[in-house]
């Protein structure tokens, strides 16, 4: 990396910031709107080429694929890099350990003053990494690691807060009242998502029934449709008429489960669901990677050192699709039903504002 100007903060404790310009901080999505000028900023600044810019890079856990919270990695550090006038790029990993072990250290050795990675398998391999490599910051998403080397920031998501308006709308747009989750993994982080959503369903109607979470579980819970299938039928068959498909991409099976018959519906996760099964999927509980990327790299611009970073609502990092700006092309079912969106905002804005706790 060449040499800046800016002389680091001695921290006998801790590295030096990454040593980046430091615009103010952006505190909710409307980075967005920085962008155009952004762009113009960096046409008319005096610079002698993309080689001299400080660099980030995003490291995949696998080859390029249709996994958009993957994707949104890639977003994520390209609009870091125009807002923060940094260099970005993707390296993809083998799917293996050796062949992830192997991208950590190229972008070491490219010069990275940032380092990206999403995914739990570098949970085990990040640290040595990192105290190998002092002078680069890195970032992991949602996988924290128990003392961590000093130069490890991970970014977590307040994913609880979105949990429990699914919860709420969930016991809202029921019929039968009965609603349930199916989950992919029960982990720690996905029992307190469970928790929040049976919060926020008998907060919005104390008499709702919350069935047991149904986990697909075995060798692949993240991409395991037939199972998730017969997980639906069977909770469909105890009277659940809406589901939170909380199974990434076992997700299909679930919707392909809600046939017009049943007439229950689905409230997607991740991303935009209601696109895939129109008619079926309420809305969805939403996590942006990208958002949290940018929020980090703007944090860290601005001098922190902090071992973590954690992003709800109130950052834009969690939201639910029916509330977003964009919800009106969004072709979800619940935007037929004004009176309880209505409600879904006022309960956000409370809990983003901090008058509400859910946890």
């Amino acid at each position: 990396m060449p040499p800046i100007s800016q002389t680091p903060r001695a921290d006998a404790r801790s590295p030096a910031p990454f040593p980046i310009p430091r615009p103010e901080y952006p505190r909710t999505r409307w980075w967005l709107l920085l962008l155009p000028l952004a762009l113009l900023l960096a046409s008319v600044s005096v610079i002698t080429g993309a080689a001299e810019l400080p660099k980030i890079i995003y490291v995949r856990p696998v080859p390029n694929n249709d996994d958009v919270l993957l994707q949104q990695g890639t977003s994520g550090v390209n609009n870091a890099a125009k807002l923060y006038r940094l260099q970005a790029s993707t390296l993809e990993s083998q799917p293996t350990r050796a062949g992830r072990q192997q991208q950590l250290d190229n972008a070491v050795q490219q010069g990275a003053g940032i380092v990206v990675v999403m995914g739990i398998e570098f949970k085990e391999i990040l640290d040595k990494v990192a105290r190998q490599a002092p002078q680069t910051r890195f970032l992991i998403l949602e996988h924290c690691i128990d003392n961590a080397a000093s130069n490890i920031t991970c970014i977590t998501f307040r994913e609880s807060e979105a949990s429990y308006l699914a919860g709420m709308q969930a016991a809202l747009a029921s019929s039968s009242g009965k609603i349930g989750l199916i989950g992919a993994s029960n982990t720690a982080l996905r029992q307190k998502n469970s928790a929040a959503f049976a919060n926020g369903a008998r907060a919005a109607k104390p008499a709702i029934s919350v069935h047991e979470p149904l986990w697909v579980e075995g060798a692949q819970p993240f991409n395991d449709p037939p199972r998730a299938e017969a997980l639906t039928k069977t909770m469909l068959g105890d009277g659940v008429d809406v589901i939170w498909a909380a199974a990434a991409g076992s997700n299909p099976g679930i919707f392909k489960a809600l046939t017009p018959q049943s007439r229950a519906k689905a409230i997607g996760s991740g991303v935009n669901q209601c696109m895939q099964a129109p008619g079926r999927v309420l809305d969805n509980v939403e996590v942006h990677a990208d958002t949290a990327i940018v929020l980090a790299v703007g944090l860290l611009a601005n001098g922190s050192t902090a071992s973590r970073f954690d992003f709800g609502l109130k950052e834009g990092a969690v939201a639910l699709t029916a509330l977003g700006l964009d919800a009106a092309y969004s072709e979800c079912e619940i935007l037929r039903q004004r009176p309880l969106l209505l409600k879904l905002r006022e309960t956000g804005s409370a809990i983003a504002s901090g008058k509400l706790k859910v946890d």
